[in-house]
């Protein structure tokens, strides 16, 4: 990886920090405020929505040459925001400044991606790239996961959203610090054509077959992950977990994201990402499934680890298909980046509702069962639908 490469992204790892360090506790922290389980669910599935509602504007509006300034007011809103939460003692305080966070989080993410890739060296390898972009990501998860528990643990949640908003600071000082290479003629040139979207190719564009393999591997990838991810707290709740043992589950489980997306680059090239992105993902639900058969730290541990490493393969799989499969000559980079983005979101919308109505009628082992098998079969028939309408658009 070159020295420029690394510079792009370092300020991404903070911004995850920054976002994972009060995302981390605000289950339990609903949990404090005694709500229902569906109420919570429905509650954190406000920001995913928000970050849906901002990616295709933001993605239409991306332009390499403005995208640095964007992308520090978008984080510096996320960090007000994190402040804001320690205000958010009721249910509708609480869903109006996660909406606004989730708005946040979806522009920072949806430019910081059409940015990285534009800003790559011309002769850095972009698939090992992509491998290096989602295991930041996954880094920056693992440690926001494990600090946000454990300051929370000593010293409450006020004060964890509040430092996770001072971060915002550090995240836009490292952006304009740590200057990465400059685009390719080539991309400035696009980046300059992209202002010129229309409404009517931005629509054009997702209809590309392409584009629709990745979105819903995406979608089902960030269901499972954020289905398992919101009741993976509440169950260690249950079974008699602190704050700190839930924090260090969730940082091991995106640290393994963070120590394997890198090198997923090389597994990814002996077995092909389209193998990869389609059974990935039902042995990622296979783990999840037997989290329910345990109540101790240590085995929880190892079989929510598991299932890290399987959508660590996944996602970078699914990243390389991003690159690989959808050309710029066919969907311009900051809408397939928000296109991209806004799937996982649509997932993240989805798992902790579709989990918090599952956690009403069966209790919260039942999420993980339930959940994941459902989820398992929908993919594998949402894949051949798709995979049909392809076949019937080359056969035309």
């Amino acid at each position: 990886m070159k020295l420029s490469t690394v510079k792009l992204l370092v300020p991404i790892v903070a911004v995850t920090i920054q976002s994972n360090s009060a995302s981390t506790i605000i289950p339990p922290y609903l949990d404090d405020l005694r709500m229902p389980v569906a109420a919570i669910g429905s509650l954190i599935s406000l920001g995913p929505v928000f970050a849906l509602a901002s990616r295709l504007p933001v993605g239409m509006a991306y332009n390499r040459n403005r995208a640095r300034m964007l992308i520090s007011l978008a984080v510096l809103a996320m960090g007000l925001t994190n402040f804001l939460y320690s205000f958010a003692g009721d249910g509708m305080t609480f869903a109006i400044v996660h909406a606004l966070n989730g708005f946040a989080y979806g522009a920072v993410t949806t430019l910081y991606m059409a940015f990285f890739v534009d800003s790559l060296a011309p002769e850095e390898n972009r698939n090992h790239a992509m491998g290096y972009y989602v295991g930041s990501l996954a880094l920056g998860y693992s440690t926001g996961n494990f600090f946000g528990g454990l300051i929370a643990d000593h010293w409450g949640y006020g004060l964890t959203f509040q430092v996770a908003a001072l971060l915002s600071l550090a995240s836009v000082g490292l952006l304009w610090l740590l200057h990465g290479s400059s685009a390719p003629a080539q991309g400035a040139s696009k980046a300059k054509a992209g202002t010129k979207l229309s409404v009517r190719d931005s629509l054009k564009a997702l209809l590309e077959p392409e584009l629709a393999v990745v979105v819903v591997v995406a979608l089902f990838l960030n269901l499972l992950h954020q289905m398992s991810n919101v009741f993976i707290s509440l169950y260690c709740l249950a079974v008699g977990m602190s704050l700190t043992q839930i924090g260090v589950i969730r940082a091991a489980y995106a640290g393994c994201n963070a120590v394997t997306r890198p090198i997923s680059g090389h597994v990814v090239n002996k077995f092909g990402h389209k193998n990869l992105s389609h059974f990935g993902l039902p042995l990622q639900a296979a783990f999840l499934m037997l989290v329910p058969l345990f109540t101790g730290f240590g085995t929880i541990l190892v079989v929510y680890v598991a299932s890290s490493l399987m959508r660590a393969i996944v996602v970078v799989a699914n990243a390389v298909g991003l690159v690989q499969d959808v050309p710029e000559s066919k969907v311009q980079r900051g809408l397939a980046s928000g296109v991209y983005n806004a799937s996982g979101d649509l997932g993240n919308i989805l798992g902790p509702s579709v989990g918090g109505l599952i956690a009403h009628a069966m209790g919260i082992g039942g999420v993980f069962v339930v959940g994941s098998l459902g989820s398992t079969a929908l993919f594998f028939l949402v894949i051949w639908l798709v995979r049909r309408m392809r076949g019937q658009e080359s056969r035309a």
